[in-house]
């Protein structure tokens, strides 16, 4: 006959509340040290809001009997022991009652209804609810966000669309320090101005902060195709346009950028125009004689396209006067105080002249026309 076994076992439970009772809620855990003596520390019984779970010595206690806080009748401390205020948290009981408290928890699986997380102060900085999230601060890295909206701004694709298509959404960057801006977007002019401008670049810098002694609002550049557009206007006119000038003294060889060459040289001197690129068809270059000595003004390697279409670098010639042809090595003189001429860089001409075949001209028109 088999032998019967028999074991005794505690089993705990909650007991449920009468119909329609909600009872108690479970408030905390708070640290005893953030609880001001004269706090109301409530067990749960009869007539009380709160249930209090505080964290002492490492340990969650939970109030046992409803009492105000005194510096003496800490968990486990003489008047504790005799009032019994708090008993030690069951960890079952923590559970079973909507509340875990732990240190640290790695959770493979988790499906929960609400996620809120406090700071010190006890405001919420994240809440997942409903579907929805809502961060009020933190540091995220490699986000790749494929949808929704940032701003005033959709994303849509590969890029950003202002949304809805009627208002100003735009984008600034900024160094006040540094006195720059850059902005683009429906309107990037503050409302006082009263006008509207869809971009703004401005660097107003004043400490000549890289040692270049020049500031660049913009750079644009277009080039690799056989004609070259970087600026377009389609319509409008240009206001406060200006070129920049140097003056020269001496002979002088010019770089790419320099457009306005005001001699002022007292000995016979040469003026050698820029090295030309592919993309640079249609470079001008203006020169006025001030000084009063002879401006020999002559040609640089220059970069062309050969019949295969290649890039040919030869020096051109300069078409001047009534259609003369110069060697670009010779050049061409400004002979007259006060003469003045603009220099325009052709790269598609081919000119031969005798045995001479030249690629790219520099074209000259007279100011004033007296040849």
């Amino acid at each position: 006959m088999a032998k019967s076994i028999s074991k005794t076992q505690v089993v705990k439970f909650i007991r449920k509340g009468s119909k329609g009772d909600q009872g108690a809620t479970l408030r905390g855990p708070q640290a005893w040290s953030d609880c001001a003596n004269g706090y109301t520390f409530q067990a749960g019984t009869q007539g009380d809001t709160w249930v209090d779970v505080v964290l002492y010595g490492g340990e969650y206690y939970k109030c046992n009997r409803s009492h105000t806080k005194t510096e003496s009748n800490y968990p486990g401390s003489a008047t504790d022991q005799t009032q019994h205020y708090w008993r030690l948290g069951d960890r079952i009981e923590l559970v079973a009652t909507k509340i875990l408290m732990t240190t640290y928890a790695l959770v493979k699986n988790l499906g929960v209804e609400t996620i809120e997380m406090k700071d010190s102060q006890g405001n919420i900085k994240f809440k997942a609810k409903d579907g929805t999230v809502q961060c009020e601060t933190g540091i995220f890295r490699n986000i790749d966000v494929q949808s929704g909206k940032v701003a005033g701004f959709k994303i849509s694709g590969n890029g950003l669309t202002n949304d809805p298509f009627d208002n100003d959404a735009y984008v600034i960057f900024r160094n006040d320090a540094m006195k720059a801006f850059a902005g683009i977007g429906g309107n990037v002019l503050p409302a006082s101005s009263g006008a509207r401008a869809v971009a703004r670049f401005e660097n107003c810098d004043t400490s000549n902060h890289w040692g270049l002694g020049a500031n660049y609002g913009m750079l644009v550049s277009s080039q690799g195709a056989r004609r070259n557009i970087a600026i377009d206007i389609d319509g409008g006119s240009i206001s406060g346009f200006s070129l920049h000038n140097t003056i020269m003294s001496s002979s002088h060889y010019m770089n790419r950028g320099e457009a306005n060459i005001i001699c002022i040289n007292t000995e016979n001197a040469n003026l050698r125009l820029p090295f030309m690129r592919l993309c640079d068809d249609g470079y001008i270059v203006r020169v006025k004689r001030l000084g009063t000595a002879k401006v020999n003004v002559y040609s640089y390697n220059c970069e062309t396209y050969n019949d295969s279409g290649a890039t040919r670098m030869s020096i051109p010639c300069i078409i001047y006067d009534r259609n003369d042809t110069a060697d670009g090595h010779s050049g061409v003189d400004l002979k007259g105080e006060g003469d003045a001429s603009d220099f325009v860089w052709c790269r598609d001409i081919i000119r031969t002249v005798g045995n001479a075949t030249y690629y790219g001209a520099w074209i000259q028109y007279k100011i004033p026309r007296d040849w």
